[in-house]
């Protein structure tokens, strides 16, 4: 063999390899890179302890979106899980992207307005339980009411039960009045779980109906004649109304 083809022979693995080397580099960034592109992408309003944002769930333009929202609300202090669930939810209904984007500015606009009327020291889940009462017609003033019957406790469930009672055809002020007074009066949520439960029945033979029966559970509750069920599980939770 020529001197020549044992050098040819000689360099063939060598340029192999360097080329496999240089594709492994681009293929495989260094760490410091990755961390940029992960940042990039993953940054704080992308993931919260309520729930991760799964940019595959939507298409791209609403993906985009949804990342903007998101970078808009952790910059003024909203917590982003709430929104990240109810854009979610709305993936899971195969909602179209717009009316996803319309559910998660409004909520977001409401996470504001409940952050002024529960204070500052609100929890995630009781900003959430506001701002959903808010998109359900009820004002601020009502928030702030029925969270001053919880100074102690939390007072997720009453708002919660507010939100649903007057989404059943109620008044807002006669709900307000109703949660606010059973919140006042009793220690535990059972008594509260139980008048959505009884006006949830009732209200399907029309508001009426769900008016009185919310009328008839509270004066039975302030007197002591009704007597709360005794829920079936200690985690028992109230049911949240549906994003209209």
């Amino acid at each position: 063999m020529s001197p020549r083809a044992r050098t040819t022979l000689w360099l063939a693995p060598a340029l192999a390899l360097g080329l496999a080397l240089q594709l492994l580099t681009i293929a495989i960034p260094s760490p410091l890179a990755a961390a940029s592109r992960v940042h990039s992408a993953d940054t704080v309003y992308v993931r919260d302890a309520q729930g991760q944002f799964d940019a595959a769930r939507f298409d791209t333009l609403t993906a985009n979106a949804l990342r903007v929202l998101l970078d808009d609300a952790a910059a003024k202090g909203l917590p982003t899980g709430p929104l990240i669930n109810r854009a979610l939810e709305g993936a899971a209904r195969r909602v179209g992207g717009q009316r996803i984007l319309s559910v998660v500015r409004a909520h977001a606009a409401a996470l504001v307005e409940a952050k002024a009327a529960l204070g500052e020291g609100s929890t995630v889940a009781e900003l959430d339980a506001g701002a959903t009462a808010l998109r359900a017609g009820i004002d601020a003033r009502s928030l702030t009411v029925v969270r001053a019957t919880r100074q102690n406790g939390t007072a997720v469930t009453a708002l919660v039960v507010l939100a649903d009672v007057v989404k059943r055809g109620v008044p807002t002020m006669t709900a307000r009045e109703a949660v606010a007074t059973i919140a006042r009066n009793t220690r535990s949520d059972d008594a509260l779980l139980g008048l959505q439960s009884t006006v949830a029945k009732n209200s399907q033979r029309g508001p009426g109906m769900a008016l009185d029966a919310l009328n008839r559970y509270v004066r039975g509750t302030v007197t002591g004649t009704l007597s709360p069920s005794t829920p079936e599980t200690s985690d028992r939770q109230p049911v949240r109304p549906p994003d209209s």
